[in-house]
């Protein structure tokens, strides 16, 4: 079997809405495949449970990036799964081990160079889903019939280089800028790390990709998400943080030398 290209300390992924018509299975499964990595870290919405559960939804993709999860997690890969709104189900196994995979509600990764970080989706930070749930499970369910239908429509246009104006990533992400400014999403969480004595925090759930070090010393990192950005977190051999985009990291796969791409200078956030 070749060696993965990409090698790195730690890892960390959330949001790939497996279940959901948005989902990049495909380039999940590639990014998982070019990995080896000694902690892998499942932020949250990883299974998409309100809308996987409707008959026709999950597709065979879907299980095989389950299928690739596991097997990892059986080669010496330490697996933490922190579910978020989207698979809350798996809070009510809290502490249990599915496969060599750790199910909690949050964890602490301390990386190479001593940082301790807060892994945890971040859903509890946001008042529209404590408090108005059916609102946001209302507006999963509006942006799941824009994304089928949008698809469907593509393939109608395919002969053409015309895109629609308005686009299921474009009304998703105004939604989730309108809940960061209504919820002070990052004041909260990085104010919470802050008290549990923690230097930093690792979240998802609003599908912005972001890292940067707070006016408080507190480092805010955000994954993004496999929907619209398909973006992770990793943490190199040598503890540096990064946050890399996949369609970047690809084509670095394709065009240069893979024995260093672990080592090569960050790779910019477009």
């Amino acid at each position: 079997m070749q060696t993965p290209p990409l090698r790195y300390r730690a890892v960390f992924v959330s949001d790939f809405h497996l279940g959901a018509a948005a989902c990049k299975a495909d380039a999940i499964q590639h990014f998982l495949e070019s990995l080896d990595c000694e902690y892998l870290y499942l932020v949250g919405d990883i299974i998409d449970l309100w809308v996987s559960v409707k008959s026709g939804k999950w597709r065979q993709k879907h299980t095989n990036v389950i299928s690739t999860v596991l097997a990892k997690s059986e080669v010496g890969c330490k697996v933490f799964y922190t579910p978020g709104n989207h698979d809350a189900l798996l809070r009510k196994i809290n502490g249990a081990v599915l496969g060599n995979v750790l199910v909690d509600h949050s964890v602490v990764h301390t990386t190479a160079q001593g940082q301790r970080l807060l892994v945890v989706h971040g859903d509890l930070f946001d008042r529209s889903v404590t408090s108005c749930k059916p609102l946001a499970w209302s507006a999963t369910w509006v942006y799941e019939f824009i994304t089928v239908f949008l698809d469907w429509r593509g393939r109608f246009r395919s002969k053409t280089s015309e895109h629609p104006k308005h686009t299921a990533g474009g009304i998703k992400a105004r939604f989730k800028r309108f809940i960061q400014q209504f919820t002070s999403f990052e004041d909260q969480i990085t104010h919470d790390t802050r008290e549990q004595g923690l230097d930093g925090v690792v979240c998802g759930h609003i599908h912005k990709p972001k890292m940067e070090t707070q006016e408080s010393g507190t480092l805010y990192i955000n994954t993004g998400d496999w929907v619209e950005n398909c973006t992770a977190v990793v943490e190199h051999l040598d503890g540096r943080l990064e946050l890399i985009r996949w369609e970047d990291l690809r084509r670095e796969i394709e065009t240069h030398d893979l024995a260093l791409l672990p080592h090569a200078e960050p790779l910019p956030i477009r």
